[in-house]
């Protein structure tokens, strides 16, 4: 089986070996195991298992073992800007620490692969109006996972219920939702693409709250959805 792929977490595994776990175009998210003697010159290069890596990799599926072992694993899509510039790399980092957690569990899904990768296509060739790109794009994916708010039940003064997905008037009897102030960024967010998204001007505070807000959500939809580890990172970078 031959497919692209995007690289979402790499882990070293014992001395001499490195899981990598790839989201493919053809199969979903496949766990690949790489000897580290393969890694250099003479074989796969170390920038193909880098997180957010745009990769084409072949493998033989062995059904007796979750780890596959990659017969060929390289670059497709080298990027441009996102390895090199501080605050897109902060940003990358972020990304694929939620991407990995995010789709874990996808099977072969080629709308939500062709989305990935053109988001992150497009994020590479922007120099500059790209700080809510992270925002918008994590909203956007909910389509793709099944919990995407439907953004036509807001009325301004309604509370957006995080864990239903949805717009009330009523105020919900649990501790998961949003005031009206902040529910109006929900749907303000999700009805803008990605060139559209520098009309929203959010100050630093706002948007850190904004990506809170974002990690809860995913976090009340996905099983065992983890606390981001490059949150504060990326607040630090972006203040």
């Amino acid at each position: 089986m031959r497919s692209h792929g995007i690289v979402l977490h790499s882990l070293r595994y014992g001395d001499h070996r490195i899981i990598v776990d790839i989201f493919t175009e053809a199969a979903g998210v496949v766990p690949f195991i790489v000897p580290q003697s393969r890694i250099g010159r003479n074989g796969i290069k170390a920038s193909a298992w880098q997180p957010l890596a745009l990769v084409e990799v072949a493998w033989q599926p062995n059904v007796k073992t979750a780890l596959q072992r990659p017969k060929e694993l390289s670059l497709w899509q080298p990027w441009r800007t996102l390895t090199i510039e501080p605050r897109k790399t902060a940003m990358s980092l972020f990304l694929s620490e939620f991407l990995y957690h995010a789709l874990r569990r996808e099977q072969e899904n080629r709308p939500l692969f062709e989305f990935v990768t053109n988001a992150l296509s497009w994020f590479d060739e922007r120099d500059d109006q790209f700080v809510n790109f992270h925002i918008v794009f994590l909203l956007h994916l909910t389509r793709f996972l099944g919990f995407l708010p439907n953004v036509e039940d807001w009325e301004e003064g309604c509370y957006f219920d995080l864990q239903a997905a949805t717009f009330s008037r009523v105020r919900p009897y649990h501790i998961y939702y949003l005031e009206p102030e902040e529910s109006a960024l929900v749907p303000k967010f999700l009805r803008m693409d990605l060139r559209s998204m520098r009309a929203v001007g959010l100050n630093h505070a706002l948007r850190h709250r904004a990506l809170e807000i974002v990690t809860e959500f995913y976090r009340l939809h996905i099983p065992e959805f983890p606390e981001s580890r490059s949150l504060e990172v990326l607040a630090e970078v972006f203040e």
